[in-house]
């Protein structure tokens, strides 16, 4: 039979690949982990992970049991929190993963208002990269993940696709405020500032402009939206992002407009949780209010 407690071992040392990097994380003695792992390779009669100089790596076998030792404890903390829900009214820990744009004002409100609804619920909010966030969910890490669609969608429950296209996002005052849809060439007569080479956003602008034959060069290239969008509101220039970065800015100092370009407008962002997990009634709680925030922010 397969232990709780050896699977939370097991799977800590899968996703850290260090015996000792788990060790420090669960407060756990390393040779309490050790045993715990041989026993279950004992049990399943294989090994479970190669032992490598540089740390521990799961074998094919390993995988195995990974993607299910994670389901199974995700399940067993499901029905935890079903029981608490009847105590504490739909308690919990919601742990959340996006991209940083998401961090500036959209994910706040949406968490400030479920809040003021359900104060017994607790949250976790991580960002980073769209594969990062997709792999968070896969692996577990966390309960709902809102990013960027990566094109392969087995990997875990799309429970909300939307399109979100790549937007000018602006000054109220800029000259190119005035118009409903902007081209390419509107936005090389000004100021531009860009997300870092390497994110959506800034992928799909430098192929459209590659595409047309245009040279457009950011007067400021960042790794943080923040900077870019009080950038943009300070100096009069214009960076790019989605109309859903901006909702719940309490200061409207930037508006999105639409560029004429098919592929940045075709950007699909995904809502997701991991694949056949059970979620409790906090994270269902969560991710009901966060589909719908991001359908009436799209109407």
């Amino acid at each position: 039979m397969l232990h709780g407690i050896a699977l939370r071992y097991f799977v800590e040392v899968a996703r850290t690949g260090s015996l000792a990097a788990a060790s420090e994380n669960l407060h756990v003695a390393v040779s309490a982990i050790s045993r715990q792992i041989s026993k279950l390779e004992q049990e399943v009669g294989t090994p479970l992970f190669e032992r490598l100089p540089r740390g521990m790596v799961l074998t094919e076998s390993g995988e195995l049991l990974a993607a299910h030792a994670r389901r199974s404890l995700l399940e067993s903390d499901a029905v935890l929190g079903e029981m608490s829900a009847a105590r504490a009214l739909g308690g919990g820990v919601v742990k959340l993963g996006c991209t940083e744009g998401f961090t500036r004002a959209f994910l706040p409100r949406v968490m400030a208002d479920h809040y003021a609804s359900a104060p017994q619920v607790r949250f976790v909010l991580r960002s980073g990269t769209p594969a990062q966030v997709e792999h968070w969910v896969e692996m577990g890490e966390v309960d709902i993940g809102i990013a960027f669609a990566t094109g392969d969608a087995t990997r875990v429950r799309v429970e909300q696709s939307m399109e979100m296209p790549v937007c000018a996002l602006l000054a109220p005052a800029h000259p190119l405020a005035a118009k409903d849809v902007l081209a390419l060439e509107d936005l090389k007569a000004y100021p531009l500032v860009l997300l870092e080479r390497g994110t959506t956003a800034r992928q799909l602008f430098d192929w459209c402009c590659s595409a047309r034959g245009l040279a457009i060069e950011p007067v400021l290239s960042s790794n943080n939206s923040s900077v870019l969008h009080a950038f943009a509101s300070l100096a009069g220039a214009i960076t790019l992002g989605s109309a859903l970065s901006l909702v719940g800015l309490e200061d409207h100092s930037l508006i999105a407009k639409r560029i004429d370009e098919p592929v940045l407008n075709q950007r699909i962002l995904w809502v997701m949780t991991m694949r056949e997990r059970r979620l409790s009634p906090a994270i269902k709680g969560v991710l009901e209010r966060l589909k719908a925030a991001v359908s009436q922010a799209t109407l």
